[in-house]
């Protein structure tokens, strides 16, 4: 089944690291911020995508999620390990980034990095001993003996952290100031120098959403992936968002996805090849069925772009569902399984319009359903703010839902928002509601509140 959906995809990727030199790449998505710095809802999708773009394309691949200082650069160090005689060499950053006295930096997590009041010198010297230090990074990537560089950084995300003390300009949102590459190098912003990038409405940022759909494409160069992404995230955002690329690469263009056939030498006869079909919905479900979630998704978008949306796409989308709702019953404590089952209700989310029709009479129940699973594992994986944004969703979907009322109290009452918990528990318990296990969950919950 997975050679009959991703035979030729893998095909390309496999014919890449058998005739290029090769590929490298370090990627990082950071999330789990604290209040100060501000927690993000797409970058680890955006690391995992393109991540696993990367991988498809020949890279070897270094993926990280939700980084410290300390394992931040050990990893960059890991990563430098594995340049030399490569032919690409990619860092892939999503997450917080500020500018600090004319330099870039990159927030981990748990920085302790506070500009309250501090003086330029102090300034620096903090960056300098709690953030991420970009140009230092670029510098020793650079140093490390691939042919060509390139450093994304979708990392422009407003943040508090950008705000001095002595400022405190509320519209002073941050950003990344302009940095000249060394030679055989590109450095990509999400963003023109000192604006800040959208972190995204759907599961990936804006940019990093582009990117994805347009390094894929075979027969563009690095410059024209660029290029392409930067025009369609300016049209996408109505002028709100510019990307901008600074480049000194050198020698032969560089096509991540490969050159697109050639049609000027005349070419041999060919045996005609079998059409790829789409996968059955019996070969979906038993993915379903198996627990290959992503596959399953994955062939149930393959086989919408086919028949368009339908009735078809229900069943597989509603297994899917209750399966996340297994993976979460009785869940306390952040896991690889709570990860997998928040990244795959936003992948659902993703593809629903695509798969069933918006008129369909269980199209609100589904993405509602989708949303508030996603909220309930976000809250389980300590991002109730996010968690916050996919439960106001699904609300919006079907109000009348008490376990959609119960998790937005949930994630309310951790981030001390005593009386707008106290207000869903409160609208949970409403015995017009006819959900008695929520009603009884929201009960204790009123119970408990201080």
């Amino acid at each position: 089944m997975t050679r009959l959906l991703f035979g030729l995809l893998l095909g390309t990727a496999c014919l890449l690291s058998a005739e290029s030199p090769l590929r490298t790449a370090l990627v990082i998505g950071n999330a789990r911020y604290d209040q100060q710095a501000g927690p993000l809802r797409n970058t680890v999708n955006d690391s995992k995508a393109v991540a696993k773009a990367l991988q498809e394309l020949g890279f070897t691949v270094i993926e990280k999620h939700d980084l410290k200082r300390d394992d931040l650069l050990k990893a960059m160090l890991s990563f430098r390990q594995t340049l030399s005689e490569a032919e690409v060499a990619l860092f892939y950053y999503a997450g917080h980034g500020i500018e600090v006295s004319g330099a870039n930096y990159l927030i981990p997590l748990k920085s302790g990095y506070s500009p309250e009041g501090a003086d330029d010198v102090t300034l620096r010297m903090l960056a300098e001993t709690r953030l991420f230090n970009v140009e230092q990074a670029v510098a020793d990537m650079c140093s490390g003996g691939a042919r060509c560089n390139l450093i994304i950084l979708d990392a422009c995300r407003t943040t508090a952290l950008a705000r001095t003390g002595r400022t405190r300009d509320a519209n002073d949102r941050g950003g990344l100031v302009e940095m000249k590459p060394p030679a055989g190098s590109l450095i990509a912003f999400a963003t023109d120098a000192g604006q800040t990038a959208l972190d995204g409405e759907g599961a990936h940022g804006l940019y990093t959403e582009e990117l994805l759909r347009h390094m894929k494409i075979p027969g563009l160069t690095i410059e024209q992936v660029f290029k392409r992404t930067r025009a369609a995230v300016l049209e996408r955002s109505e002028g709100g968002q510019i990307p901008a690329e600074y480049s000194r690469l050198i020698g032969e263009d560089i096509y991540l996805a490969g050159q697109a056939l050639a049609s000027e030498a005349p070419s041999p006869p060919m045996v005609k090849a079998e059409p790829v079909e789409p996968p059955t919905l019996a070969q979906i479900m038993q993915l379903a069925t198996n627990r290959m979630t992503e596959e399953c998704l994955d062939a149930l978008e393959s086989l919408a772009e086919t028949k368009g949306p339908g009735d078809y796409a229900e069943a597989p989308l509603a297994l899917v569902l209750d399966q996340v709702k297994d993976d979460l019953k009785d869940a306390k404590e952040p896991s690889e399984k709570i990860d997998e089952a928040a990244t795959t209700c936003a992948h659902l989310l993703r593809i629903l319009p695509a798969c069933l029709p918006p008129n369909h009479e269980r199209y609100k129940s589904i993405a509602a359903k989708a949303h508030n699973r996603h909220g309930d594992a976000l809250i389980i994986l300590d991002q109730s703010q996010e968690a916050i944004a996919s439960l106001d969703a699904a609300f919006a979907l079907t109000p009348e839902d008490a376990y959609i009322l119960y998790n937005r109290g949930r994630a309310y009452a951790i981030l001390g928002q005593i009386e707008a918990a106290r207000a869903d528990f409160e609208a949970a318990s409403d015995l017009k509601l006819n959900q008695p296990k929520a009603r009884q969950l929201a009960q204790s919950a009123l119970k408990e509140l201080k």
